[in-house]
């Protein structure tokens, strides 16, 4: 997995993320549009026969959108945390 930074601009994020598909963007967009500073949240699979993944947060006025992708990220890492002990709990 790479990370690049396509845009950065005022309350404008696009991410690109190589080596990854559907899967994560779909997590992440979901989840960032439930945070309340968030404005706007998609991703996109530029072509079918690319192995990348485009990440777009608009955060709301003032608002840091590269703070917010670290929030969502580190929400979704506690969420599995929690599912994953409720699975280990019936094994």
């Amino acid at each position: 997995m790479e990370v690049k930074v396509l845009k950065k601009e005022g309350s404008e994020l696009i991410i690109e993320v190589l080596g990854e598909d559907h899967t994560l963007g779909n997590l992440i967009a979901k989840e960032a549009l439930l945070d309340p500073r968030v404005e706007y949240s998609s991703y996109r699979i530029p072509h079918p026969l690319q192995d990348r993944m485009e990440i777009t947060l608009v955060a709301k006025q003032g608002e840091d959108p590269l703070k917010i992708l670290v929030d969502v990220i580190d929400r979704l890492v506690e969420e599995i945390k929690v599912f994953k002990s409720l699975i280990e709990e019936k094994v």
